[in-house]
């Protein structure tokens, strides 16, 4: 008998697996029994957890951004000041993308794919690590760390700032380091809001 723990390690061993093969084969490449081999169980396994490998391409969507989340939640709620939140929330965010090809692909999603419910999927990603960028800058502003009239708009510019980056990232042609960048945004958040 196995128990929820093992269950659960075994559901996060496919996942891993398949986030690995699918962004260095392709979804369309990565067959179940090729996965099944990679994350050493059979493919009956693989079925016990997932319908098919749609359900397992969107679930394993879902688990990265968990991650991320639960990093950035751990952050938030450690005391400290408001600005220096938001730099440590974005550092997260960035490390974890620079540092995830899988999550890299899914953020910088070719629109012009056909499949419905990965476009969606895509789109609840973006939005989700969007989410948890606005939230960071919305806590400096209300606490009057951040002098900002257009939340907004400096959220839009940070969020195409780093989209930009992202994408040099994808295309093997970053010029500035995770850090360096991260350390840029927020330095014109501060100077520009304060």
């Amino acid at each position: 008998m196995t128990t929820p723990s093992h269950d659960n390690r075994k559901r996060n061993q496919i996942l891993d697996s398949a986030a690995v093969l699918f962004s260095q084969r392709g979804f369309g490449k990565t067959s179940i029994r090729f996965l099944a081999d990679e994350a050493q169980v059979s493919t009956s396994t693989i079925y016990s957890y997932f319908s098919d490998k749609n359900d397992l391409l969107l679930q394993s969507i879902d688990h990265r951004l968990s991650l991320i989340e639960a990093k950035v939640l751990a952050a938030t709620e450690q005391d400290g000041e408001p600005v220096a939140a938001l730099a440590h929330i974005l550092s997260i965010i960035h490390k974890a993308l620079n540092n995830d090809p899988f999550m890299r692909k899914i953020i910088t999603f070719d629109p012009h794919v056909v499949d419905h419910r990965l476009h969606e999927r895509a789109k609840l990603a973006r939005d989700r690590i969007r989410q948890l960028a606005i939230t960071g800058l919305l806590d400096a502003v209300h606490s009057n760390h951040l002098d900002c009239e257009d939340v907004e708009a400096l959220e839009s510019v940070c969020r195409l700032a780093f989209q930009g980056w992202l994408l040099s990232v994808e295309n093997g042609s970053e010029e500035v380091s995770e850090e360096r960048f991260t350390n840029m945004l927020v330095y014109l958040i501060e100077g520009r809001c304060r």
